[in-house]
């Protein structure tokens, strides 16, 4: 998904940001808003009048392959991946059309000068209460064991989520220690990601076509036959560029590896040369751009 900030002032939601470069984002409040899982007012005297909640919003599968069905339909470029659909999604200017894509969000910390929390677990549990989406698949675990018998139970419970997920990130629970435990100039010391390792299938590919992004870059696509991978099926993985193209020596109909990189988006990390056709041509990217024919 997408890093987000909500601001709360007077139990009212003022403004929502994108984590942008991490000094500055996007002021996206009006977009934020169409969120219906969020709520715009709380009514909590025990709350401090200003407070900062930090969520990931994201784009629901279910509802990435429902539009992706729509423009099928009408002829429309289909979306790449969720992730990347939930952050274009975010940025648009017009909040209406922001509000037909049904976007949603977890929350997952409080943050604030004035904490009334004493941990993190009593801080999710007292939003969860106040009618925030809080994701219930937490869990405080008393010792390194349980937390690895937590990861492993996700594993490939994950795929079941509603979202794309390529791991785990496990936080010490008290916000003292949090704070003695402090950051380094890029990450907090009392947090840690475990990522899973990419799940890998093996298909085919049926043709190459090529996209014009929105500066003019001309992305090389497989289009593959259809396999299943992490928790959704795959139809097309993007070769990136020319130079990745001839790394590959992709020939026309190769049998290819196939992961998610961050178990987001599809990509071909290598080519079975032993299921090869014979005499088949290498592929060649194209000399002149597939929108205006422009050498």
């Amino acid at each position: 998904g997408v890093a987000l900030s909500f601001w709360y002032q007077n139990e009212k939601l003022i403004k929502g940001v994108t984590r942008g470069d991490g000094i500055r984002g996007d002021d996206i409040t009006n977009n934020v808003k169409t969120i219906k899982s969020i709520p715009q007012t709380i009514q909590d005297q025990n709350l401090p009048s200003e407070f900062e909640l930090r969520g990931e919003g994201f784009m629901p599968n279910h509802i990435f392959e429902q539009i992706n069905r729509e423009r099928s339909l009408t002829g429309e470029q289909l979306l790449a991946n969720p992730r990347n659909s939930a952050s274009g999604t975010f940025k648009m200017q017009d909040s209406s059309i922001v509000a037909q894509r049904n976007l949603d969000c977890y929350i997952y910390a409080y943050l604030g000068f004035d904490n009334p929390f004493q941990t993190h677990e009593e801080s999710l549990n007292k939003l969860f209460d106040l009618g925030f989406p809080v994701s219930q698949t937490w869990e405080k675990c008393s010792n390194i064991d349980s937390v690895l018998a937590y990861i492993e139970k996700w594993a490939t419970k994950r795929n079941d989520l509603p979202l794309n997920t390529d791991g785990i990130v496990i936080k010490v629970n008290d916000f003292g220690q949090q704070e003695r435990l402090g950051y380094t100039a890029k990450s907090p010391r009392w947090a840690i990601a475990f990522k899973y390792p990419s799940e890998i299938a093996r298909t085919k590919i049926l043709s190459i076509s090529y996209q014009v992004g929105r500066t003019g870059n001309v992305t090389p696509v497989a289009n593959l036959a259809p396999v299943y991978l992490a928790g959704t099926m795959i139809k097309r993985a993007s070769i990136h560029n020319a130079n990745e193209m001839t790394r590959l020596d992709l020939h026309e109909g190769d049998t290819i590896f196939v992961e998610k990189g961050g178990e987001i988006i599809p990509k071909i990390i290598a080519v079975d040369s032993s299921k090869r056709p014979l005499n088949t041509a290498p592929t060649i990217y194209i000399a002149h751009c597939p929108e205006c024919q422009t050498e």
